[in-house]
């Protein structure tokens, strides 16, 4: 199946911020649940943070937050030793930031200002993490991502769990339904959450069209190759395939660069 960069709501400019900060505040809770789907790539990342001796991780296209918050733990138990992370976001949420510093452990800062992922302020010092959100990026933007990165001699990773699959979408779609069982759960609770969601569904049904076209804007690995291969030459070291996900019948993609 080739890739489609097809339209996706959380994208547009003119899209309500409430109804993107509940899709995003869904799409953390879920993916802050377990560790276990991104250790196969967490082993990876560690090694790559080792080489560069960082300590702090950059999370690109953060959203809510929630798996980059549970691979950075993890990290910090590979390393054996204290690892940083900032959440940045396009569309930063004053209200979703005032809730995380609450509920979040003080190793987490959120950066306030817009931080787009392919011009990253160079004062954001860290090895760069963009997890689940490369898609969001059209090859040019995904080129100039990571030509940013090899600029500022920083290592980046992306990984993400969807493929260009019919089972992929199958997930996405199964993942989607427990929206209407979890939020009454999702943090902080609000009535207007729940009348997005039951009465009138637009959460629920931007979330399942959104998912649905990220399954066909991922990028394969030959793509990401392809990418890659576009940068200028120099001294970077890149790695850059699929891993099996635990218990599960489907496999990650990933990508991790780091200037040697």
């Amino acid at each position: 199946m080739a890739r489609i960069h097809a339209f996706e709501f959380e994208d547009q400019t003119w899209f309500p911020a409430l109804i993107r900060e509940y899709m995003t505040d869904f799409l953390s809770h879920m993916g802050g649940w377990s560790k276990l789907p991104y250790q196969p790539f967490t082993e990876r990342l560690a090694e790559a943070v080792r080489r560069t001796g960082d300590a702090r991780l950059v999370d690109l296209c953060s959203g809510g937050g929630g798996p980059a918050v549970v691979i950075a733990r993890e990290l910090q138990e590979k390393l054996g030793r204290p690892v940083g992370l900032v959440l940045t976001d396009l569309y930063p949420s004053a209200s979703r930031q005032e809730h995380a510093r609450a509920v979040l452990p003080d190793w987490v800062q959120l950066e306030a200002r817009p931080v787009d992922a392919q011009q990253v302020p160079r004062d954001l010092h860290g090895f760069r993490l963009v997890c689940n959100g490369f898609h969001h990026l059209n090859p040019e933007q995904a080129r100039a991502c990571l030509l940013d990165a090899v600029t500022q001699r920083r290592g980046v990773a992306l990984v993400e769990l969807t493929q260009r699959s019919a089972l992929s979408m199958v997930q996405i779609a199964f993942g989607t339904t427990t929206q209407l069982a979890v939020t009454p759960f999702i943090k902080p609770f609000r009535w207007s959450r729940l009348f997005f969601t039951y009465a009138v569904p637009l959460v629920p049904l931007c979330t399942l069209w959104d998912g649905m076209v990220s399954c066909l804007r991922v990028y394969d690995p030959a793509e990401l190759q392809g990418l890659i291969a576009e940068l200028p030459a120099g001294d970077y070291q890149w790695e850059c395939g699929r891993l099996p996900v635990p218990k599960m019948p489907t496999q990650l993609t990933y990508l991790i660069g780091t200037p040697t």
